[in-house]
């Protein structure tokens, strides 16, 4: 019976939906009923931690997969989204910066000419 209180403790789900101090309780109450010595009890302990730790990272990465698919699916910008969109609006205004220089240090009309009508004034 022990046994199966330990690999029910150990599974992923029902690990990963608790927090470490119910999981740290569970297994001392284990440890407390099974009159488990000093080493077998600290090992269960280690081994509860180890697996908690990565059922949570299985748990977080699932979470992070079901919420990335989940802003896809709705066509949600993400923030890697607005971060490369700022990347190109940035590239963007460089070039358009770039463009007006280029066009304001070419020979040409003055600025003082720009708008002035070539018809003569009538008399």
């Amino acid at each position: 019976m022990i046994e199966q209180l330990k690999k029910a403790l150990t599974t992923g789900v029902g690990l990963a939906l608790k927090t470490w101090t119910e999981v740290e309780a569970a297994g001392k109450d284990i440890i407390k009923k099974a009159q488990l010595s000093e080493k077998d009890a600290g090992q269960l302990l280690k081994n509860l931690k180890k697996s908690y730790e990565e059922a949570q990272k299985k748990m977080e990465m699932q979470a992070h997969r079901l919420v990335k698919d989940v802003l896809k699916k709705a066509d949600i910008a993400t923030s890697d989204d607005v971060k490369s969109l700022k990347r190109e609006i940035q590239g963007l205004r460089k070039e358009l910066k770039a463009a007006r220089a280029s066009k304001e240090a070419k020979p040409g009309k003055s600025a003082s000419s720009k708008g002035r009508s070539k018809a003569k004034p009538s008399s």
